[in-house]
């Protein structure tokens, strides 16, 4: 019988996690700045890069497992950024956005979704010794991010945005 090795990403440090996120704040902001509106795309690129580097600082994986994290972190972000948008669709604000709050806006929603997910696989990879566990935490990472919709209801009808 055959020995099957896989081979292993050693643990990271911190400073690819935070050059990723830092690229990703500056890819957000030339969006913002050439477009009215910062569209998916920093969020699709540095949600799922941030998280993964994070994880792998946390605990060394296989190549294979590197991949499954940053494609399902990819399709997860995709889907909630789709949730979100559809959440929003034909909510109505008290008042309209003033560019500031625009960007302000949009700055929140890069932020907190990168730092769902980053939280999320962070948290799975301390307890990637109960597999269950672990994978519960990865899959309903996208259900931390659409969450944003709740928080931003929050705010309107409490009476904090009027």
């Amino acid at each position: 019988m055959s020995e099957r090795r896989q081979r292993t990403q050693a643990r990271l440090s911190l400073v690819p996690a935070a050059v990723a996120l830092g690229l990703g704040l500056v890819g957000q902001m030339v969006d913002q700045f050439l477009f009215v509106r910062a569209g998916p795309v920093p969020i699709l690129v540095t949600a799922p890069v941030t998280a993964t580097l994070l994880y792998l600082h946390a605990k060394p994986v296989s190549y294979q497992r590197v991949a499954a994290l940053a494609v399902w972190g990819f399709i997860g972000s995709g889907a909630a950024i789709l949730g979100v948008y559809l959440g929003t669709v034909n909510y109505y604000l008290p008042r309209s956005l003033t560019a500031t709050e625009m960007v302000g806006y949009d700055l929140g929603l890069f932020l907190w979704f990168v730092a769902a997910l980053t939280a999320m696989y962070g948290l799975a990879a301390r307890t990637a010794d109960r597999p269950f566990r672990a994978t519960a935490l990865l899959l309903s990472a996208p259900l931390v991010q659409v969450a944003w919709v709740g928080l931003t209801r929050l705010v309107v009808e409490t009476g904090l945005y009027a």
